[in-house]
């Protein structure tokens, strides 16, 4: 069953993200599960951005890593937003390492294309949910081409 769901004619999702930095420390076994910086969000899923997009403050508890500034095209203007790196993504029990971009304290997390690309997810246009890409039936497939 899809955690998705839509509201004021948005569709938002549940994501959990882990500090993959602490995922492997504990495989390791030099801190123990509970001790993975871990938060979950109900994110707005936005076709139209490209990362998994979470607030400074999220950004700061799971303790990513700083990449990069990168220039980022909005309707007002081009803006600069920080990216992030050592970030476990899961939605809808499919995971992926992700890049994370910082957003301004006004919007809320974010599911980009990218993520939904790699986890084979779309936005089912008749109830505004998430699903499985029904071109694979159901099945995580990875595309090649």
């Amino acid at each position: 069953m899809s955690a998705s769901r839509q509201i004021i004619g948005r569709t938002v999702e549940k994501v959990s993200v882990q500090n993959y930095g602490d995922v492997l420390k504990a495989a390791d076994g030099l801190i123990t599960e509970d001790q993975i910086r871990t938060v979950e969000a109900d994110a707005v899923v936005d076709t139209g951005a490209t990362y998994l997009c979470l607030p400074p403050k999220v950004i700061k508890k799971l303790g990513l890593l700083f990449h990069t500034d990168v220039t980022v095209k909005t309707a007002n203007g081009d803006a600069y937003q920080r990216l992030f790196l050592g970030a476990k993504a899961e939605i809808q029990g499919r995971s992926a390492l992700v890049t994370v971009m910082e957003n301004d304290l006004k919007t809320p997390p974010l599911i980009g294309y990218i993520i939904l690309e790699e986890l084979d997810l779309v936005v089912d246009p008749r109830t505004k949910t998430i699903i499985p890409n029904p071109t694979h039936e159901g099945k995580w497939t990875a595309d090649l081409y």
